[in-house]
């Protein structure tokens, strides 16, 4: 995650005013140019900047450690948007790009690369939009033509999915070309069975899925899979193959109170990969990162896409095997967290082998090697974080996390959180396991401090854990 101090040096570089950073009051018409007024500003940004990004779990910074990771760096520094957030996109992105042939087997199964960020954050300071259009625009100065013709918005229907991968009826009286291309319902390029789709308000979604009779759900769940999306209802259709990847956006509130643990059991997001974002910097008249950026970035990942698009099936280095080996026993126990998280983070082993895969294929690889595991996995260790935090009591925890890092290293006991924080409104078994769920998204950690004189028990005290920041 961006550290706080970067707000600073990118607010220094902008010219103007810090609108977006209550400042002190100036009577109309004046100009505010007094270094005070700057500085100001700056420590502003970075107390709002600390605060939203209190409440994210912390992030091993090794899931930057691949070729999308340092594309994430040449352009952090230029966008307000989460760094993990563009990642997370640019992973998406690059999964269906490189098609159906690219894939990793893990037993039976075979894994096409898609992999469905759920982008999850807070309606103003997750800066969700902010991430998706910087992945936006490195992606279209890669492909600007698969940006056009393959990414979609607007999920309504089982049947309405299905249909964008539907053949045209061949035209009476023409002839059968067994080589000639299949056509996609007009929909989508001839013969092209890639789909993307982005949705900027994912709550819409859920609750269309809701409907009687909506068969979305089920038609989610096969097109993760890969492959056959026909339907079966009074308005069937064929559609034999499909690439769909997904990418959405949803605060966690509306997250919490539109999911249902049938929902949860049902197997539909558990096909998703949950990641928690915030605002990385205040960039009052950003103008995103520079052409020359953009465009070389552009280049090189077009062609590390048109090279990964050619490979077939994966498999590994013996690093990488030995290394999967531990992640499979890792990612396929159970965690122990309560039901409704162990489901959301049941897809975590296919996940992490996905991501891998995904990294590799852009490699211009055709083994897996263990550096691609590692940055996969702590990709996927911060979404299982993520899915604790989305489906935790936020609201509350937030609150309680940000009075926990106010106190600095001092940290607070148990005793200051029931009296300061909750006025003694709260039993000792409610603090606890709101405590314990601050602890188990890695927010907090509980240490020791010594008795007054040395004499007596220890007295337990929480401190908050400093999220630690990406690298520009």
């Amino acid at each position: 995650m961006t550290h706080p101090d970067a707000a600073a040096r990118h607010l220094r570089a902008v010219t103007g005013s810090a609108e977006s950073v209550p400042g002190p009051v100036h009577e109309p018409g004046s100009v505010n140019t007094s270094a005070d007024d700057h500085a100001a500003a700056e420590e502003r940004a970075i107390v709002e900047i600390a605060r939203a990004r209190a409440v994210l779990p912390p992030m091993d910074a090794t899931a930057f450690d691949c070729y999308l990771g340092s594309v994430v760096h040449e352009v952090a520094e230029f966008t307000e948007g989460d760094p993990v957030n563009v990642l997370a996109s640019l992973i998406g992105v690059a999964g269906v790009h490189l098609g159906q042939k690219p894939h990793v087997r893990a037993g039976d199964d075979l894994h096409p690369l898609l992999v469905w960020p759920l982008i999850i954050g807070r309606t103003n300071s997750g800066r969700k939009g902010a991430g998706w259009s910087s992945a936006k625009r490195l992606a279209v100065a890669a492909a600007p033509d698969f940006m056009t013709a393959n990414l979609r918005s607007g999920l309504t229907s089982g049947e309405g999915l299905a249909s964008m991968f539907t053949d045209d009826p061949k035209p009476s009286g023409e002839a059968d070309d067994l080589d000639a291309k299949p056509r996609a319902g007009g929909r989508l390029p001839a013969g092209d069975r890639r789909l993307l789709v982005f949705e900027a308000e994912w709550a819409g979604v859920m609750e269309r899925m809701k409907r009687d009779g909506n068969s979305l759900s089920a038609t989610l769940r096969a097109a993760w899979e890969g492959g056959d999306l026909s339907t079966m209802a009074v308005t069937a259709r064929v559609a034999p193959e499909s690439h769909v990847g997904i990418i959405g956006h949803i605060t966690p509130e509306e997250f919490r109170s539109k999911v249902s643990t049938s929902d949860l059991a049902g197997g539909t997001y558990n096909r998703f990969l949950p990641v928690m974002v915030s605002r990385a910097h205040f960039l009052p008249g950003g103008q995103g990162a520079p052409d020359t950026i953009v465009k070389g970035i552009g280049a090189e990942m077009a062609e590390r896409l048109d090279n990964g698009r050619k490979l077939g099936a994966l498999g590994f280095t013996p690093a990488g095997n030995d290394l999967w080996r531990r992640l499979y026993v890792e990612f396929g126990t159970d965690t122990g967290d309560l039901p409704a998280v162990e489901q959301f983070i049941s897809r975590a082993a296919p996940y992490c082998l996905r991501i891998a895969a995904i990294h590799t294929a852009l490699d211009g690889a055709t083994a897996i090697d263990a550096r691609h595991l590692t940055a996969a996995a702590a990709l996927v260790r911060y979404s299982i974080a993520s899915a604790r935090t989305a489906l935790s009591n936020s609201g509350e925890a937030a609150k309680l996390a940000r009075w926990i890092a106010a106190a600095g290293t001092a940290g607070r006991t148990r005793d200051e959180i029931r009296s300061g924080f909750y006025q003694r409104n709260r039993t000792a078994a409610e603090i606890t396991t709101l405590l314990d769920q601050l602890r188990e998204a890695g927010r907090v950690v509980v240490g020791k401090r010594p008795p007054a004189g040395g004499k007596g028990r220890p007295t337990e005290v929480y401190t908050a854990v400093q999220v630690p920041p990406p690298r520009d």
